[in-house]
């Protein structure tokens, strides 16, 4: 039997009970970072990697793209679903929890964003970004948005482990030529926290995108 202190290290154990006996409330807003790289862009097909309940598909929806959400999580993913009931995005929306590690959703997409896709316990995340890059068509956009600190209000703030720049970059073996990098680099942001407190923290974003065909 566990014992109640001791938390699953299986990621999709981890992620489910997150989600099922935390309060996860979601903002029902975008990521900031995700709305400054991507609203420009031409709508097409996307592939949200780490949805959760569904805040950046439900926008990337609204602005005309066809979006899949995947999840580890059987509970995110119930909730995502129930958003869009009587929703007009219903349509344009489909969310799937499956183990990423194991399996992808199929299809090819335009466009590929893992906001935050990152895990306490251990997950094979640079294979399975690798793999949802290869899920791109020519021309296709790459956004990768990955926490680098955290707020000082935040429990634990100082046990965590945050990759750098370099890390990123080194964990998608990326080859050259085969990628256009529109920005691969540190970028700050200000939190809110739940007494009002305000502080600075720092991301990293990677955004490229696969070259066209040429003709």
């Amino acid at each position: 039997m566990q014992n109640a202190t001791e938390r699953p290290e299986n990621p999709v154990e981890f992620w489910e009970d997150h989600y099922r006996t935390k309060k996860t409330d979601y903002s029902g807003n975008p990521g900031e970072l995700l709305v400054r790289y991507v609203a420009d862009l031409t709508p097409g097909r996307a592939l949200d990697i780490g949805c959760s309940h569904g805040d950046d598909a439900l926008w990337l929806a609204g602005r005309g793209w066809d979006v899949t959400g995947a999840d580890i999580s059987q509970t995110a993913i119930a909730r995502a679903q129930e958003r869009l009931v009587g929703s007009d995005l219903a349509g344009r929306v489909r969310f799937v929890a499956c183990d990423l590690e194991r399996e992808m959703p199929d299809g090819e997409y335009d466009l590929v964003t893992a906001s935050y896709f990152q895990s306490p316990v251990a997950l094979a995340r640079a294979d399975i970004l690798r793999r949802a890059m290869a899920k791109l068509v020519p021309g296709g956009y790459f956004l990768c948005i990955a926490h680098a600190s955290a707020p000082p209000w935040r429990k634990g703030n100082g046990e965590h482990q945050f990759p750098t720049l370099q890390e990123e970059l080194d964990g998608l073996e990326l080859k050259p030529g085969e990628w256009i990098l529109h920005k691969a680099g540190n970028v700050t942001r200000r939190m809110t926290g739940p007494e009002g407190q305000v502080a600075e923290v720092m991301d990293i974003v990677l955004f490229l995108q696969q070259p066209s065909l040429s003709l």
